[in-house]
Formats: structure tokens, C-alpha cells, sequence
């Protein structure tokens, strides 16, 4: 008997003791349920695979057959891998291990793609573990369906492709390329095969004849002969299926059909010859729209060995053939249409003229003049126009003697490198067929590597400041190697100055003064280069103004305690960056104040404070430490309205005696005048 694991058991007996006990000793806890009859179901849930023992006793006597033997299995831990595939006639299987999941009996079926069973054999690897192989005889995805004590395994039913088989291969030329009206072929090598090849082969107008012809040694030779030039498409079949690579596309081109525009005697001098002046570039044009897919190429060889020259295809179907004679006599112009030499190649050129002019050299590169240590620096030497020859280069210092690598591009250019690895000042002396060029030998300067992005900018100036105060940067250039520091700041309108000073220790501080308030953009480079971060942008604002803020609201005018509004807003717009600060000293000690606005950038402060009692209250009003107009505020706060036309008489009498006595001062200082 077998069942699962984590599944209800139930057993019925005559008896009233039944012990059970799981593979590995544990004793498993059963219940006793009696049954109508008399007799007794014994229940219990194992939690592990493998042989339980059931060991039932009645009045401490075994009944007859005890102990009982139940295997348990855990169908999750049974694994189905090792697949392994290959093609029809050939071994293909994969291995069910359920060596960990309990004895059950195991039912496996293997179906075809066409619905066949596809017999197999199963040998045992280990215990619990067995091979399954199967010989399948047709191609396609075969369907595995795998169950365990009648349950299927996760992941059944499992699909395995099986390929075809293998087929017969082709090779040569044919395949690939060809000429007009000549005969193309390849081989299909059959060894080993049974069966025979159909090939059919298209051209863009025309189907080619096709021959095909058995080998001694069971191989095919396909021959067929292209009529037209193009992109033909080669159709290979074995026993009516495509081998691998079919169709082919063999491009067929007839290298007679590629002429010179305007024909080659406008390019002829008296003797038959290709003319040619030394030092300067000839350029002959070609029409190759109706020679077939394909590619110009040349190759053109001087008295002293061979020319650079370079196709420009100019347009579709037409081609240029540009190379530059360094030396009189005869050259030789091989051409090639897609690797198939043109009627009459090579053709007879002949050059003439030419004189070395060392001071139509051109040199140009940032290595003519400059480089730093252990990076690569390179110039170019342009002959081009001096005439046959080949540069020599030295760079020579104090300390050391520089390695320069000349390299020829062709067309009597060159291009020189080199890597310095000590600094300092050197002499490069440049000469053009054992001829010094002017102004040789040239002073290059080497200095250590910089490394802009290891430059270290900080300090408070870079969040900006106010209007007549200078903003103080601090710049750490210790890790960054040898270079110059430049710093530059622009505001709105107006360039602020910028004043370095030198430490003499790798760090600097940078003091600005801007003349203007606004954006300003703050440009710091190394050896050229931004630092890192560089540029900075930041704001220069107007200095404090407390005498345009503006207080206003029945927060700071006398009033009645019942129906007092202590609000009151503080205007600053206009009045520079600053700092606003309200106390509030009431009858019995200063007060808490409230003050809110809108957003960060809002200008109106809304300020409130909560008066319990009447009395005296002093509102002092200060932007960046300074009063503003009217502060400190006295703010009377009554009971009554009758204490309140009081206090607002005696306040007008107090406003009118002190212009009184502002008066009599004015008119007493007239009068002394």
C-alpha cells in the first residue's frame, strides 16, 4: 500500500492499540475512531516518505500479520532532468529520480508528433533513480507524460524536440561568386548519404542550365553557366529538403562591362601611357553601373615599389580610382572588379616632373609645440606638395631623448606620436630628405599630467552674498597635478573681479567683488579645463535697507481686548536681503510671536501675537538688526471704547506738542543763523 505524505491514513481493525512508526523511528500519533460495527478506523498524517510501520495489538497480544508495512510518498520530491536530445535514429531520454521521495509505482508514456507511443527503456542508475532512452524515428516534438503512484510529476507532460538529422553540405566558388558566360560550379559532398540532390538556379532574368555529375567518390559536382550579371539565388535540396545554407545568392559580374568615363585615351600621352605628374593627384573616373554587384579596387606599383591609392565612389555606378605619383618613371595601375582583373590590367602609366621642396612641408598638431608626461602627443607632417621623400624627426631635452614613432598615411603624409614620461623643455628638430625645415628645431614644452576633476572648490561664497561684501572661495589643487588655475565671473551685465591668491601649497583663495546685484556665473578651469562643478552659478543680493520695510494692520494700532486683531504685516520688498526679527513686550514680560508667509521666496511676512490683558505693549520691528520706521511700536490695548478715545487723545496731544517743540527748536536754530 502507498500513499502520499501529508495525507490522512486511515486503517480499520479489530483491536484497541495501534502504534505507528515513521522510517526514521519517530513514533507517529494515531486515534482510535470505533466504527458501528465493532470495528475500529485508525487515522494519521505522516510527514515524511518512506516505509512506516504499522504495529497493531489486542489485550498486548499482535494480532496476526503485525507489524504492517505502508510506503509513503512525496510526489513533489520527485525530479524528471538529464534531458537529453538528438535528431531521428538517435538516442534521446532523460532521467526520473525519486530516490528521495518514497517507493510508488511509476507509469511513464512517450508519444510522437503524428500520436504514435515510442517504446522506451528504463535502466536503473541507483536506488530510486532511473534512466529512461528512447530511439525516436521521426522528427518534432515528443510529448512525455510521467506520473508517480498515479499522480503526475510537477511539470508533466514534458516536451523534447528531435531534430531532423543531418543533411549534405556544399562548398565552392559557385556559391558565391561568378563571371558572365563562364562557367560557375560547387560540390555538394554527399558521403555517408542516401538520397540525391535536386539544385535549381535563378537569375534576375533567366533560370541558368544546371549539370550535375555523381563523383567517384559519392560526391556531386554542380556546374551551370550565368548569362546575365546580378544576384542569382541557388536552390539546394537532398531528397526535397533545403541543406543548410540554401538558397545561396552567388553575385555574377563581368569585369568587361566596367569602362573608363570618356574612354582611356583622354588620359594617354604620345606613347600610349597613362600621363602622370609627380606630386600631384590623378583621378580617373569609371562606369561600372552595368558590370554586376561588386566593388572597384587598384593597386598601383612605382619604380620603387607601390602607391597608395583609394576608391571614391562617388555615386552609385560610378567609381574613382585617386592616387598621387611621388617619383618619375613608370607605374603600373592594376584594377579589379570584385576581385576579377579588367580587360588589358595592368595599364602603363608614366610619370614626369617633380622637384623636392622642403618648404612646402606642412606640420600641424598640438605636439609641435606642447605635451604632457606619460600621454600620447602627436603631430602631422603633410609632403604632399615637396616633392618624393620621407621625414626624420628627433625630440631631444636636457634630461632625456624622446622615442618619436613616424607613421606613412599614404600620399606623402605622416603621422608622428610620442610619450614623454620627465618634464620640461625640448628641442624637435624635423628634416625632409636630410633637409632641415624652417624654423626647426621647435621648442616643446612638457609638462606633468593635470587632472582637472580632482580640483577641489569650497567655502560659503559659492551660495552667493551681498551687494559691496566679497565672496571668498577656497580652491584645493594639491591632487590635481601641475597646470594653471584661471578663474572668471560674469553677472548680469558686468565682469566682477577676481582677485587669486597663492599659497604656495597647492591652494588658493579666490576673492570676488561683484558690481552688480543678480546672477552670477563663476568659471574655474585647470591647465584649460573646468574643474569639477565648474561652471557655479549663484545670486548677489542687495544689502539690508530697513528703511524701506513697511509695517501696516491693526496688530500695531491701539485697540479694545475683546475685539482686538493683533495681526499686522511686514512688508520687505525692496529692502535687500536681510534678516527680520519682532519681539513683543507686553505687561507682564515679552510675548511669543507668529509669523508666516507664503513661500520662501515671498517678500510679506504675516506676524500675530495673542494679548490677554490690557495694557502697555512695546513692538520692536528690526531688519538685519536695525529698526524699522516706526519701531518700537506702543500698542495701548483697553477695556472700554471710552479708555480707548482716551488713550487716542492723549496720543494725538503727545504727536502735537512734539511738533510743537520740533517747531520751536527749527525756528530758535533760524534765528542763530
Amino acid at each position: 500500500m502507498a500513499i502520499t505524505s501529508s495525507q490522512i491514513c486511515h486503517v480499520y481493525v479489530f483491536a484497541k492499540v495501534v502504534d505507528n512508526y515513521a522510517p526514521n523511528g519517530d513514533q507517529v500519533p494515531a486515534r482510535l475512531a470505533p466504527q458501528p460495527n465493532g470495528d475500529f478506523k485508525v487515522e494519521w498524517t505522516p510527514n515524511v516518505a518512506g516505509r512506516h510501520t504499522v504495529d497493531v495489538s489486542f489485550a498486548g497480544q499482535q494480532i496476526q500479520g503485525s507489524p504492517f508495512y505502508i510506503e509513503v510518498f512525496d510526489i513533489t520530491k520527485v525530479r524528471v532532468d538529464n534531458f537529453f536530445n538528438g535528431n531521428v535514429n538517435e538516442p534521446a531520454g532523460f532521467t526520473v529520480d525519486g530516490s528521495r521521495a518514497g517507493k510508488a509505482e511509476q507509469h511513464i508514456q512517450i508519444t510522437s508528433p503524428s500520436g504514435r507511443s515510442v517504446p522506451f527503456d528504463i535502466q536503473e542508475n541507483r536506488t530510486g533513480e532511473h534512466k529512461v532512452t528512447y530511439r525516436p524515428n521521426e522528427g518534432g516534438k515528443h510529448r512525455l507524460q510521467i506520473a508517480y503512484g498515479g499522480l503526475d510529476v510537477n511539470g508533466s507532460p514534458f516536451t523534447q524536440e528531435i531534430g531532423e538529422g543531418a543533411l549534405p553540405s556544399a562548398h565552392g566558388d559557385g556559391l558565391y561568386r561568378g563571371e558572365e558566360d563562364k562557367t560557375a560550379g560547387f560540390t555538394i559532398d554527399s558521403r555517408g548519404f542516401n538520397g540525391e540532390p535536386t539544385v535549381q538556379v535563378d537569375g534576375p532574368n533567366s533560370m541558368a542550365k544546371v549539370s550535375l555529375e555523381r563523383q567517384h567518390d559519392g560526391n556531386y559536382y554542380v556546374s551551370y553557366m550565368p548569362v546575365e550579371v546580378g544576384t542569382y539565388d541557388v536552390f539546394i535540396k537532398w531528397n526535397g529538403r533545403d541543406i543548410h545554407g540554401s538558397p545561396f545568392h552567388p553575385k555574377i559580374v563581368d569585369a568587361r562591362k566596367v569602362r573608363v568615363v570618356g574612354g582611356w585615351q583622354h588620359y594617354m600621352d604620345p606613347q600610349e601611357r597613362v600621363q602622370l605628374t609627380v606630386g600631384e593627384e590623378k583621378r580617373i573616373p569609371f562606369d561600372t553601373s552595368d558590370a554586376g554587384p561588386g566593388q572597384l579596387t587598384t593597386e598601383v606599383k612605382g619604380p620603387s615599389g607601390h602607391v597608395h591609392a583609394t576608391i571614391d565612389d562617388a555615386a552609385i555606378g560610378r567609381s574613382v580610382v585617386c592616387f598621387t605619383p611621388r617619383e618619375e618613371g613608370n607605374h603600373y595601375i592594376h584594377l579589379y572588379w570584385s576581385e576579377h582583373p579588367l580587360s588589358n590590367s595592368p595599364f602603363l602609366g608614366y610619370a614626369t616632373g617633380g622637384s623636392l621642396d622642403p618648404s612646402k612641408v606642412i606640420l600641424t598638431g598640438r605636439g609641435l609645440k606642447e605635451a604632457i608626461i606619460r600621454e600620447e602627443a602627436e603631430f602631422l607632417i603633410d609632403g604632399s606638395q615637396a616633392g618624393l621623400g620621407n621625414p626624420e624627426v628627433q625630440l631631444i631635452g636636457v634630461r632625456a631623448e624622446v622615442n618619436v614613432i613616424v607613421t606613412p598615411l599614404g600620399g606623402g603624409k605622416f603621422r608622428c606620436t610620442y610619450i614623454p614620461v620627465i618634464p620640461g623643455g625640448y628641442l624637435l628638430h624635423i628634416s625632409w630628405n636630410n633637409r632641415q625645415l624652417k624654423g626647426s628645431p621647435y621648442k616643446v614644452n612638457i609638462t606633468g599630467a593635470f587632472y582637472p576633476n580632482r580640483v577641489e572648490v569650497s567655502g560659503e561664497g559659492l551660495k552667493g552674498g551681498m551687494m559691496g561684501d566679497d565672496i571668498d572661495v577656497r580652491i584645493d589643487t594639491r591632487k590635481a597635478g601641475p597646470g594653471e588655475l584661471t578663474a572668471y565671473c560674469m553677472g548680469p551685465t558686468n565682469v566682477a573681479f577676481c582677485e587669486l591668491q597663492d599659497n604656495h601649497d597647492g591652494r588658493y583663495n579666490l576673492r570676488i567683488k561683484p558690481q552688480e546685484t543678480g546672477r552670477h556665473v563663476l568659471q574655474i578651469k585647470y591647465g584649460g579645463e573646468h574643474v569639477l562643478g565648474s561652471p557655479y552659478a549663484f545670486r548677489i543680493s542687495a544689502q539690508p535697507d530697513a528703511s524701506k520695510v513697511r509695517v501696516s494692520g491693526p496688530g500695531v494700532e491701539h485697540g479694545i481686548l475683546a475685539t482686538f486683531q493683533s495681526r499686522f504685516i511686514v512688508e520687505t520688498r525692496g529692502a535687500g536681503q536681510g534678516q527680520l526679527t519682532v519681539r513683543i513686550r507686553g505687561p507682564k514680560g515679552a510675548f511669543q510671536v507668529e509669523m508666516y508667509r507664503d513661500s520662501q521666496k515671498d517678500r510679506t511676512i504675516l506676524c500675530r501675537y495673542d494679548p490677554a490683558e490690557t495694557g502697555l505693549y512695546v513692538i520692536s520691528i528690526r531688519w538685519s538688526g536695525v529698526d524699522v520706521p516706526g519701531s518700537p511700536f506702543h500698542v495701548h490695548i483697553v477695556d472700554t471704547q471710552h479708555d480707548l478715545e482716551h488713550v487716542l487723545q492723549e496720543a494725538a496731544y503727545s504727536t502735537n506738542s512734539m511738533l510743537s517743540r520740533h517747531s520751536g527748536n527749527y525756528s530758535q536754530w533760524r534765528d542763530d543763523i
